[in-house]
């Protein structure tokens, strides 16, 4: 009787081989495809930098007040990242300002990709989609290589640090410590994501566990009292309300039906299928969240920074939900939430059974039914930076015109 050829131990070994480097790709490469991806999505803002909207805010603070610009609140919070990126466009060359405004945005971005490939993080086995991931949520309108929308990067890192493994030595503790800080400082963040932080220590009890708890709670706090304190955000004017009846219908708009239908999606979509996929994104996070099996506290972790974050959204816009269904309208709000959810998908792919075929390629269905929408217009207008630059090189009062147009950043004169 003929005897079944024995499988070769080359093609068994490259099959292992390929298998690793699939589930455990080097960071170097991950970061190279992620740099790409960016850079083809941002082509305009990487080929002609410029200041955005907010962006001259922090330029324009750390040029009139200095090392003072990090005590001012933003939007009634702190944004301490963001404050030291404007010092350091401040206190160079005004040639070289756009150009360290998109450098620490790649960085920034790059960083917080290079988290979800780390050693600690929960997703091993897809790290480097979800390290991709970062730069590839769809609905991202001046989100990605802008300085004022890092903050919603760093928030989606702080949900990173969230679910990672406790240190296990000196630098992992100064990193996790310093990051925590500055992240938390940053930004709402932490104020949403302190509880969950506590949840973390109290099932882990351990000590990184519960000093990095202790970090975010100072860090909220603070926050929290600086919200608190400032002039209040959001107010209603005479005869506005809620329209509760359209926040699921907003759900499903902007993160389930973004996400896993993308282009496809009908900007008329009717109330009623918009409430069903509203509530179907939710059972669906859920689900995902809780299903038994590796990494279940960190899913669920997930699960529950999906519900505060995009309640905190929510809240912040509360009376201005029908604009949601405006394409591009506020998407930075949505920006962690889909990111989360995508998350989710690629977890899931650890879980037995059904889920951990299905959520995979959900994940994989969702990257190219968005394919259309990744590459995104240039600025509107060329700003032409280097017609000012003179003058604010030389300290004298200017008004330069930023994107989009109608935007100003006034520099007042500065003593050389």
């Amino acid at each position: 009787m003929p005897q079944e050829p024995l499988a070769s131990p080359v093609g068994n070994k490259s099959g292992r081989t390929l298998s690793r480097i699939l589930a455990h790709p080097p960071t170097w490469a991950v970061l190279i495809v992620c740099a790409v991806a960016l850079s083809l999505r941002r082509a305009g803002a990487v080929t002609n930098p410029q200041f955005w909207a907010e962006d001259s805010y922090f330029f324009e603070n750390a040029y009139e007040y200095g090392w003072h610009a990090f005590t001012i609140p933003f939007a009634g919070y702190l944004h301490t990242l963001l404050r030291a990126i404007g010092m350091i466009a401040a206190s160079i060359d005004p040639a070289h300002a756009r150009w360290t405004y998109l450098f620490c945005s790649f960085a920034v971005t790059l960083y917080v990709a290079s988290r979800a490939v780390s050693e600690r993080s929960p997703l091993p086995r897809f790290c480097g989609a979800a390290a991709l991931t970062v730069v590839l949520v769809p609905d991202t309108y001046e989100v990605l290589l802008n300085v004022v929308n890092l903050q919603w990067l760093i928030g989606g890192c702080l949900v990173l640090l969230l679910i990672s493994g406790d240190p296990v030595n000196p630098r992992q503790w100064i990193h996790d410590l310093v990051s925590a800080v500055a992240m938390g400082l940053t930004g709402p963040f932490s104020i949403v994501l302190l509880p969950l932080f506590l949840i973390r220590a109290w099932v882990r009890r351990t000590r990184a566990s519960a000093w990095l708890a202790a970090a975010v709670g100072v860090c909220a706090l603070i926050q929290e009292y600086l919200v608190i304190t400032q002039p209040p955000i959001g107010a209603a004017k005479p005869g506005f309300r809620i329209a509760y009846e359209l926040l699921l219908p907003a759900v499903g708009r902007r993160v389930g039906g973004s996400v896993l239908v993308g282009s496809l999606l009908s900007p008329d979509t009717d109330q009623v299928i918009g409430t069903l996929v509203g509530l179907a994104t939710l059972l669906g996070i859920g689900l995902l969240a809780w299903l038994p099996g590796k990494h279940r506290l960190e899913r669920a972790l997930l699960g529950l920074a999906f519900l505060g974050l995009l309640g905190g959204s929510f809240y912040r816009l509360r009376y201005g939900i029908d604009r949601f269904f405006i394409p591009t309208y506020a998407s930075r709000y949505f920006y962690i939430p889909q990111l989360i959810l995508m998350w989710l998908l690629l977890a899931a792919a650890e879980v037995k059974g059904l889920a951990g075929r299905v959520a995979p390629a959900l994940f994989a269905c969702s990257l190219l039914v968005n394919l259309p929408r990744y590459r995104e217009s240039a600025y509107l207008v060329n700003t032409r930076w280097s017609v000012y630059e003179p003058y604010i090189r030389e300290g004298k009062p200017i008004v330069v015109p930023i994107n989009p147009p109608g935007w100003i950043m006034p520099l007042p004169a500065r003593k050389p």
